[in-house]
This record gives structure tokens, C-alpha cells and sequence, in this order.
């Protein structure tokens, strides 16, 4: 088949590298000029890399594997600690660290260079019994079998597809970076997240002395985004690493990103077209679950359209059939728990640690494709 893809980021990649393995005539289309290099890092759990796996794609050689994942109380306290070495060892497959663009450049560079055109951006999509066609804005048009929106979270796709609003706001924002640091975290295999009354931060190594740093308050649509002043000023007593980081953050460094959540339908497109990753199930990042949800679909439908030459409407369904129970567990976890982070602490306990290790191991395999069986 002809399969047009729409986005170049994790999810429009990844689906492309499945899509032409499984002998398919791929396009995608950019509307930017250039792979983007933002974002930040990208935390690729066990179902992520065990889908990158699946897709002929390691990251072996980029980033920085981690083995342990604490979390504390802004005095300092432990709540508890999860062996990700254990986690990698029950899965199969490890857990990396990696900035955006090294992730996006590693899939890019796995594709044959005609696939990937830029400076394209989809205006329209029309969908008839026997063709796709995809209008961009400098006037051209691309026919094909099928078309994939994997054009983010303002998916123009989606919104042609299946019309109404956008991602709903969820009242919290992420402040974040990626920074060269000489805190001890940034040289380490540990991932480490502060939780307050109000408040939430996460540190975690990305390779080569980088450190992908992030603060989460709540935020309304309308407010200014808080300076890096601002930051310093109300984490100042929080537990080290954080004062010496944020001495350390230069205002370049400092991105901001609303927290939002889709809801997901039960269709995601007609007989020649679907969706995958932020178009159709954005989610807070509270879980750090997005990007993988994103190789998740990329992954089951490139398998579901292997075999596939003639009408594609069948295997689109069974693939969001599949892929949408998963994703919903993934969204509420990851909804519920950015609401909890306004919970008073004080009285939580420690939890053992082989009971954290093994509640990790439960939630990537309840909220993943990959990790199971995929059914016939």
C-alpha cells in the first residue's frame, strides 16, 4: 500500500520504519523544515524500548540506562523505591533516559532518506471508498491507500477525521530542561522525584552529563509562565539537588509545557485512516507514559498492517480496538495521579521496596501492547 504519514515526530517515525519493513510504500510529511530538536528528554520504559525492539530500532548507544527510581518528600523523607534493574530483568527489555532529539535522530536515520519531506503541512484530508488525499499549505497534494495522523496533540488529521475540540487542559504545567550539570544525579543511573503539598519535581540523568529536569505546579490557561526566578524563589528549601540545579539553569534552558488530556474515541478514523500517539490520546505526563504509548501504536500497527493489500478498514479497527483499552488505563493512571500530587503527604508511610519494584512491573504490563501476547 501507499501510506501517508502526517508528523515526523516519535510516533510518525516509528510507524514509517514498521510500515516499510513490512513492505509498504511509506511518505511522511514534516511541517517543519527539519527534524525537531526540542523537548527536552524522553524517559523509554520497558514497553517503549521493548516496542523499539519489536521495530528494529536500539538505543544502546544513546542516553543512560537507569536502575533505580526513588521518590521523596520535599523535607527530604523517603516514600519508597523501585529497583529498575529488577523491572528490566521481569520485562525483558530496559529503561532509558534519552534527549528527544537523539531518540527522533536514531529512528530518522533508519528510514531511507526519500520517505521524510519537510516543510509540508497538512491543511486537509479527504477520504473516499478507494483513495486517500492529503492537501498541504504551498498548494500540492499527495494520494495514497491510507493515511496516518501522527501530527500531535492540535492534530489536523484528527480534526478533519473526526472533528471537535482540542485536548482539554488539566490544570497543572511542567516547567522543564535539559542541562549540563555537575550534580551527582546527572552522573548516575537513578531517577529521582520530589513531591510536595503543591508541587512536584523529577530529576533524571539523559547520558553525558546531561540532566532532564522538570517542576510541576498547578496553572491556568491565561497565567504567565513562571521565570526561572520565579522557580528559584519558591523551591528554595526543597532537598539537594534541586538549589544547586537551578543555580546552575540559564534561562535558554527553561521550556514550558500545559498539561492536557484528549478524550479518546472509540474510532479513531474512517476505512483509510487512523491515528496514533498525542493525536488521539494525549495525556499529563505524570506517568512519563506518552512517547511510549506513542511506540506502543506504532509498533501494534505496523504488525496489523503487515499482511495487509487491499481494504486496510479491518486491521485499523482491530488495532485501536487493542490499543485504546490500553491507552485509557494509561490516561486515568496518569490523570489521577497528577490530581494526587496536591495530597497532603504527611501521613503516607514508606512502601518496601520489592513492593514498589513489583507494582512498577505491574503497571507497564497492565498498560501495555507489547509486553503481551498480541492477539490473532
Amino acid at each position: 500500500m501507499r501510506v501517508l504519514v502526517i508528523g515526523a515526530g516519535i510516533g510518525g517515525l516509528a510507524v514509517a520504519k514498521g510500515l516499510i519493513d513490512g513492505g509498504h510504500d511509506v511518505a511522511v510529511f514534516e511541517h517543519a523544515d527539519a527534524l525537531r530538536d526540542g523537548g527536552a528528554a524522553v524517559t523509554v520504559w520497558s514497553n517503549g524500548t521493548a516496542a523499539l525492539g519489536q521495530l528494529g530500532v536500539t538505543l544502546e548507544d544513546v542516553g543512560r540506562q537507569l536502575h533505580s527510581l526513588k521518590s521523596i518528600t520535599d523535607s527530604g523523607r523517603l516514600l519508597w523505591e523501585a529497583d529498575l534493574a529488577d523491572v528490566t530483568e521481569r520485562l525483558g527489555s530496559p529503561t532509558i533516559e534519552t534527549p528527544r532529539r537523539l531518540l527522533t535522530g536514531k529512528i530518522a536515520a533508519a528510514l531511507p532518506e526519500h520517505v521524510l519531506h519537510f516543510g509540508r503541512r497538512c491543511i486537509a484530508v479527504t477520504e473516499t471508498a478507494d483513495r486517500v488525499v492529503v492537501d498541504f499549505d504551498d498548494g500540492a497534494s499527495a494520494e495514497g491507500d491510507l493515511v496516518i495522523g501522527a501530527d500531535g496533540q492540535r492534530s489536523v488529521v484528527r480534526r478533519e477525521l473526526l472533528g471537535g475540540g482540542p485536548a482539554r487542559h488539566t490544570g497543572w504545567a511542567s516547567w522543564q530542561g535539559l542541562t549540563r550539570s555537575d550534580v551527582p544525579v546527572a552522573h548516575g543511573h537513578q531517577t529521582v522525584n520530589i513531591a510536595g503539598r503543591d508541587a512536584h519535581c523529577g530529576l533524571i540523568p539523559a547520558g553525558g552529563g546531561l540532566l532532564h529536569w522538570w517542576f510541576d505546579l498547578p496553572w491556568r490557561q491565561g497565567d504567565e509562565a513562571l521565570s526561572l526566578r520565579d522557580l528559584r524563589r519558591m523551591f528554595t528549601g526543597w532537598p539537594d539537588p534541586v538549589g544547586p540545579l537551578l543555580a546552575e539553569v540559564g534561562p535558554d534552558d527553561l521550556g514550558f509545557f500545559p498539561h492536557i488530556r484528549h478524550v479518546v474515541p472509540r474510532v479513531w478514523g474512517g476505512p483509510r485512516s487512523t491515528l496514533l500517539g498525542d493525536a488521539v490520546h494525549a495525556m499529563p505526563p505524570a506517568v512519563a507514559q506518552a512517547a511510549n504509548q506513542t511506540l506502543e501504536d506504532a509498533w501494534l500497527l505496523s504488525h496489523r498492517l503487515a499482511d495487509v493489500a487491499g481494504e486496510p478498514g479491518p486491521a485499523l479497527r482491530a488495532y485501536e480496538q487493542e490499543r485504546r483499552s490500553r491507552v485509557l488505563k494509561v490516561s486515568r493512571t496518569a490523570a489521577f495521579t497528577s490530581a494526587q500530587r496536591s495530597t497532603p503527604l504527611q501521613r503516607v508511610g514508606r512502601l518496601p521496596k520489592w513492593i514498589a519494584t513489583r507494582s512498577q512491573v505491574a503497571s507497564l504490563r497492565s498498560g501495555s501492547t507489547v509486553l503481551r501476547p498480541v492477539p490473532a
